[in-house]
C-alpha cells in the first residue's frame, strides 16, 4: 500500500485532475479499497505541510464509490485545514487589492459617472436621475444601460470567460476538471455587480419602490401588456419575510416562472393546471427560445486552430522581429502594421500560409498580408473572447458573415434561453450538478437552514445573489420576446427563419 502522505496527490491528480504519467494514466492496485484511499486523504490533510491546491480539490470533492468515497467529516476536516492554510499564506494585508465601491449621489446630475484606476473600480450614480425616472421599465432597463448586467447583445457580463484569465491563472493553479473557472476578473466582476444590487435595492427602497414588486410586474403585467404573453404569475417573498424566509422562498418562485416561460414556448399559453401535471426537473440548460438560431458558438478543428492564430496571446504572431512591432495577438498586429510573407520569421511560413489557402488572409497586389473578410474575422474574435454570439442581436453584416461560417462548418446554431456560459453561471451559483466548486445555494436552502457566526448577514447576501440572478432571467426572458416579436414583425432587414 502506499504510504507516503505524497501519495493522496496521486490519487487526486489521477481522478480530479485526469493528469497522465508519461504513456499512460495512474494504475492504482485492485487491493486499494475506498476505506484505504479516505484513509491516505485524511493522512495527507492531518500532515505538517499540505498543499492548499490540492486541500481545496479535497474539499470540493464529488464523492464516487468507484474512484474516492470520502465522508462529511473528512471534507469538512479538508475545509478547516484549507481555510487554517489560507490564513498562514494570506495574511489580511497580502495578495491584489481588488478595490469595488457603488455610491449613490444626490448632487450629480449625470446619470453615471465611472472611474476606473488599476484593479479600483468607482461607480457613482444619481439619485437625482433615480428620482426622476421612477418607472417599472425603467428601473429594469437601469441594470442594463446603468449596471451593465448584460452587453449589447444581452450576453450576461458576469460570466467566467477564459479569455480574460491571464497565463499565469491558467497555467500555475491546479483546479479538478469538474470546476467552474474563477479567475480574478470574473470574481471583481461578481463582487462589483453584487455591490451593485445592493446600492440598487436599498435606493429603490429609500424611494418607497420594492425591487421585488418590480419584479411582479414584469411578469403579472408587462408581458401580457407588451407581448400579448398572459398568465404568467409570480409571487416574490414580502416585506416582513426574515432574510431566511426570503432565500428559501425565492427559488420556488424563480423556478415557476422558468417553467412558465419552458410552457409558452411549447404550448403557446401559460396552463396552470397543464404546469402542475408535468413533473419533471427543471432543467438550465433545456428552457427553450421563441427564437430559431438564437445563438451561435465556434466548433471544429478549423475554427479552433484559425482563431488560436488570430487570438491568442500564446500563437507568437502578435511579435514581429522586423521592427520589433509587439501587439496581443496577431489580429491586432494585422490591424496596424503592413507585412509581406517575407517579412516573417520562416517558422512563421506555414501558419501563414494555412490562414491564406482558407480564405482566411489574402495577399494584396504588392505582396502584403491583410484579412480577407473583416466582418468575419470579427465575429471569430467575438466567439473566440466571449464563447457564444446571439444572432439576432448581430448586425446584418455579421449575420451574413455567420452564416458564411456555417458553410465552413466552423459554428453552429442552438436555440435556448440561456446560452452555454450562461447554463454555466446559474449551475455554478445554485447547486453542484455540474461544477464541483459551485456555491449550491438552491440546495442549500432547499435542503436546510445554514447557519454561521453572521447569518443575517450571509442570509442577506445569498438573497441578493438569488435578485441578482432573477433580474437575468427577467432580461433574458424579454430579449426573447422581443427578438421573436420583430421576428414575426420582419423588422430585421431580409429575414430567413431556418
Amino acid at each position: 500500500m502506499l504510504k507516503d502522505y505524497s501519495s493522496a496527490e496521486l490519487l487526486l491528480d489521477a481522478y480530479e485532475m485526469q493528469r497522465t504519467v508519461e504513456q499512460g494514466r495512474f494504475i492504482f492496485p485492485k487491493e486499494l479499497t475506498n476505506s484505504d484511499k479516505e484513509t491516505i486523504i485524511l493522512n495527507y490533510i492531518n500532515s505538517e505541510s499540505p498543499n492548499l491546491n490540492y486541500l481545496r480539490l479535497i474539499v470540493n470533492i464529488q464523492s464516487n464509490k468507484d474512484k474516492i468515497l470520502l465522508s462529511p467529516k473528512t471534507l469538512l476536516n479538508a475545509k478547516k485545514r484549507a481555510e487554517e492554510e489560507e490564513r498562514k499564506l494570506f495574511p489580511e494585508d497580502s495578495g491584489i487589492l481588488l478595490e469595488s465601491s457603488v455610491v449613490f449621489s444626490k448632487n450629480q446630475e449625470e446619470a453615471v459617472i465611472t472611474n476606473v484606476e488599476g484593479m479600483s473600480i468607482k461607480v457613482t450614480y444619481s439619485t437625482k436621475w433615480l428620482e426622476e425616472n421612477i418607472g417599472n421599465e425603467t428601473l429594469l432597463n437601469n441594470f442594463i444601460y446603468l449596471f451593465e448586467f448584460v452587453d449589447n447583445q444581452m450576453r450576461c457580463n458576469f460570466v467566467s470567460k477564459p479569455s480574460q484569465m491571464g497565463v499565469m491563472e491558467r497555467i500555475a493553479s491546479s483546479r479538478s476538471r469538474n470546476a467552474y473557472l474563477t479567475g480574478i476578473s470574473f470574481k471583481q466582476m461578481n463582487m462589483f455587480s453584487l455591490i451593485q444590487m445592493y446600492g440598487y435595492y436599498n435606493e429603490l427602497f429609500s424611494l418607497g419602490v420594492r425591487l421585488e414588486s418590480v419584479i411582479e410586474w414584469f411578469f403579472k403585467e408587462y408581458l401580457s401588456n407588451e407581448f400579448q404573453a398572459l398568465n404568467f404569475d409570480i409571487n416574490m417573498p414580502s416585506t416582513n419575510s426574515t432574510l431566511l424566509e426570503k432565500c428559501t422562498n425565492i427559488m420556488p418562485a424563480v423556478e415557476s416562472v422558468l417553467k412558465q416561460f419552458s410552457l409558452f414556448v411549447q404550448e403557446g399559453i401559460v396552463d396552470f393546471e397543464l404546469l402542475e401535471i408535468r413533473s419533471e426537473h427543471l432543467s438550465y440548460s433545456n428552457i427553450p427560445s421563441l427564437v430559431n438560431k438564437k445563438y451561435v458558438y465556434g466548433v471544429g478543428e478549423e475554427f479552433n486552430y484559425a482563431t488560436f492564430l488570430f487570438f491568442s496571446d500564446q500563437s507568437g504572431l502578435g511579435y514581429n522581429k522586423k521592427n520589433q512591432s509587439s501587439y496581443e495577438n496577431y489580429f491586432e498586429l494585422l490591424r496596424n502594421e503592413s507585412y509581406k510573407l517575407s517579412d516573417y520569421p520562416e517558422y512563421f511560413h506555414q501558419e501563414i500560409e494555412w490562414l491564406l489557402e482558407r480564405n482566411y488572409l489574402k495577399s494584396d497586389s504588392e505582396g502584403y498580408i491583410t484579412i480577407e473578410d473583416d466582418a468575419l474575422i470579427l465575429v471569430m474574435r467575438d466567439l473566440y473572447f466571449n464563447q457564444v454570439i446571439n444572432y439576432w442581436r448581430s448586425s446584418k453584416t455579421k449575420r451574413n458573415a455567420i452564416d458564411k461560417l456555417e458553410t465552413k462548418k466552423a459554428i453552429v446554431f442552438e436555440s435556448s434561453l440561456f446560452s452555454k456560459p450562461e447554463q454555466d453561471y446559474i449551475n455554478y451559483t445554485l447547486n453542484k450538478s455540474q461544477f464541483n466548486n459551485g456555491w449550491d445555494l438552491r440546495n442549500r436552502y432547499s435542503h436546510t437552514q445554514p447557519k454561521s457566526k453572521n447569518s443575517d448577514k450571509m442570509h442577506e447576501q445569498n438573497y441578493m445573489i438569488f435578485l441578482r440572478l432573477l433580474v437575468l432571467f427577467v432580461i433574458k426572458i424579454n430579449d426573447d420576446f422581443c427578438i421573436s416579436d420583430s421576428i414575426s414583425k420582419r423588422e430585421f432587414e431580409n429575414i430567413t427563419i431556418s
